[in-house]
């Protein structure tokens, strides 16, 4: 299916991109540079709700410069770099004793890798892990089409569809745990090969464009994002169930959790 997706987005363009430009009927130029900002809805879905399940929603931030090339006087391929900033939140929860989820930390509160020998040095301590909130930060590049009505007074209305690629610079979580009878938090810890390096997903939504001067537009649009990878590493080494019958008492645990979003994009053309 996302073979399709993408053979069909790529075959689309490729089409537009011999359409014959009439800058007679419409004085816009081929290439136009803008910035963005945006404000997104962010939440990940679990795929095992044995052990994780959603959290609730987030709110998230990015910016960016845009680009857009014209294919002809309704098509126009969208591409640029940005900034974002993504949240998510997991919740863990006990079904039974043996689902209680746990971490470990030693006193600098690096994470520990289950398999380390040394994993019970009196120095570690151990966390039952109740609710995790992921702070993830992504370089993005999206490629879009972008396809436009004729301008309606000073408007000109769009709608959008694509591709998005986000490429993982830092990530860091915020955790609710148990040590003994206390409830506490253990925040802004280092997760870096807890997160998967990139992400990719679909662009899908609308807007519109408000002609100021000549080319130069305020445009706004409303996307929702559907991702289709993993955001996590599937291979997390420090997250663990515990098992006795191993030597240090926990078993690793793998994890998968789909994000999505839904942004509110403001931005300049010229």
């Amino acid at each position: 299916m996302k073979k399709i997706l993408l053979l069909s987005i790529a075959y689309l363009i490729g089409n537009l991109s011999f359409a014959q430009l009439d800058n007679n009927e419409n004085n816009v130029k081929n290439f136009r540079f803008g910035l963005k900002g945006n404000l997104s809805i962010d939440w990940m879905k679990p795929e095992n709700q044995k052990k994780f399940v959603s959290n609730g929603s987030s709110l998230g931030y990015g910016w960016g410069a845009q680009l857009e090339y014209r294919l002809n006087k309704t098509a126009s391929l969208v591409t640029g770099v940005g900034l974002q900033t993504s949240y998510g939140k997991i919740g863990f929860f006990e079904a039974s004793s043996k689902d209680s989820v746990y971490y470990i930390l030693n006193k600098d509160e690096e994470f520990q890798d289950f398999n380390t020998t040394n994993l019970l040095d009196s120095t570690n301590t151990a966390f039952w892990l109740k609710d995790r909130k992921y702070k993830i930060n992504y370089v993005t590049i999206p490629i879009a089409l972008k396809m436009k009505t004729k301008e309606i007074g000073y408007f000109t209305y769009y709608g959008t569809f694509g591709l998005n690629l986000g490429i993982k610079t830092k990530a860091t979580v915020e955790d609710n745990v148990q040590l003994l009878n206390a409830t506490t938090t253990n925040s802004d810890l280092d997760l870096n090969s807890g997160a998967s390096f990139a992400r990719t997903g679909l662009i899908i939504g609308g807007g519109a464009e408000y002609t100021v001067s000549g080319s130069t537009a305020l445009f706004f649009d409303l996307t929702y994002n559907y991702f289709f990878s993993n955001a996590l590493d599937g291979d997390d080494k420090y997250l663990g169930v515990k098992d006795y019958t191993t030597d240090t008492g926990f078993k690793e645990i793998k994890q998968k959790a789909i994000p999505g979003s839904v942004a509110l994009t403001v931005g300049v053309l010229f």
